[in-house]
């Protein structure tokens, strides 16, 4: 329970439906700002989940998770900006905190289940655990497409069918105190909405000025460090006779920021490790899929093959724009519902 709207309404939820619920808020960091700064370790929040556990008749406790998210999610996070890629922290943290430490204090509640507030449907059957995106916008199904199957057995998603205004609307004939509280659209950690406050306190080389060049070599700029930029970006040069100039590749070893034309964003394939298949059956030979390069990327038709070395090689059915290393790649059915792996991309390719 961080404290929100969601987790509040998915443990009132399971308590309606006759689980034996505990509460529990995980202390992922220290924040330095004031209580009301958006985060979702202010005490204030604490003071939010536990008002909503009071409410439901539930037990709750505040867990110190701060060690193992800062080891898990924080440095990984800065970790790949400095290796020039562009990581995605909520996967990290589903599968590495709420799905693998808190597991382990579920097991010795005793507890069966670890539910969570994303927006993402669950169904089992005879076959195994199935992942399904939510119907509506707020579909979060993408943050848990790393998760093992085994993981996805113990997890519980209320909110599978709802959408946020549906959830506010359970809120409120709950009784639940936070119904209408603001929801924080901000990496949770990163106080005051800039990430590379965090880089340069954990990662401060990542800060070191170098060469901006074009895909020819040809030196067109410089820039303050790679941690500011990300694949696609519009560079901060003037056009060239060619149009515009985006950032096309970051070079970590180098300390280069490559540059070209729009179209020379657009990739036919890439290659990806940390590869999870959810549904592994489903994968013989060349698969036709419907892959997500990003959270909120419109899923796109492609063909998915899983090497002898172990590594996913995507092939897209048309060329798709700033496809970025170090992003999950999501693997769906071909009516896009269905969630049956996903992996971390490595490498693009024209």
């Amino acid at each position: 329970m961080s404290g929100g709207v969601d987790s509040a309404v998915a443990a009132a939820l399971l308590v309606e439906r006759g689980y034996d619920v505990v509460g529990i808020t995980m202390k992922m960091y220290t924040p330095s700002k004031p209580a009301h700064a958006k985060s979702c370790c202010g005490i204030d929040d604490f003071d939010d989940a536990r008002r909503s556990a009071a409410k439901l008749g539930i037990p709750h406790y505040v867990l110190d998770f701060e060690e193992v998210f800062t080891r898990t999610v924080v440095e990984r996070f800065a970790g790949e900006y400095a290796r020039g890629r562009t990581p995605n922290p909520c996967v990290s943290c589903n599968n590495f905190v709420k799905l693998g430490t808190l597991v382990q204090y579920a097991d010795r509640l005793n507890a069966r289940y670890v539910a969570t507030g994303h927006y993402a449907r669950i169904e089992r059957g005879g076959d195994g655990v199935h992942l399904y995106r939510n119907p509506h916008a707020k579909d979060q199904a993408y943050a848990l497409a790393q998760l093992a199957s085994e993981q996805l057995d113990r997890l519980l998603l209320p909110l599978g069918e709802l959408d946020k205004a549906g959830t506010r609307a359970e809120a409120r004939r709950l009784g639940l105190p936070v119904h209408d509280k603001t929801e924080s659209m901000d990496v949770c950690f990163v106080e005051g909405g800039d990430y590379r406050h965090v880089l340069a306190r954990l990662r401060p080389e990542i800060n070191t000025g170098g060469a901006v060049v074009t895909s020819g070599g040809e030196r067109v700029g410089e820039h303050a460090g790679i941690a500011h930029y990300t694949i696609g970006q519009r560079a901060k040069l003037p056009a060239s006779s060619e149009g515009a100039r985006y950032v096309t590749r970051i070079d970590a070893e180098t300390n280069t920021i490559v540059v070209g034309r729009e179209d020379e964003l657009l990739s036919s394939e890439l290659v990806a490790d940390e590869v999870n298949l959810i549904r592994p059956e489903r994968f013989t030979g060349a698969t036709p899929v419907r892959a997500m390069i990003r959270y909120r990327s419109e899923p796109t038709p492609a063909s998915a093959s899983i090497g002898d070395d172990g590594l996913l090689r995507l092939r897209f059915e048309h060329p798709v724009r700033a496809v970025s290393p170090g992003q999950l790649v999501a693997l769906l059915d071909l009516d896009g519902d269905e969630v049956l792996g996903a992996a971390t991309i490595k490498a693009v390719s024209p």
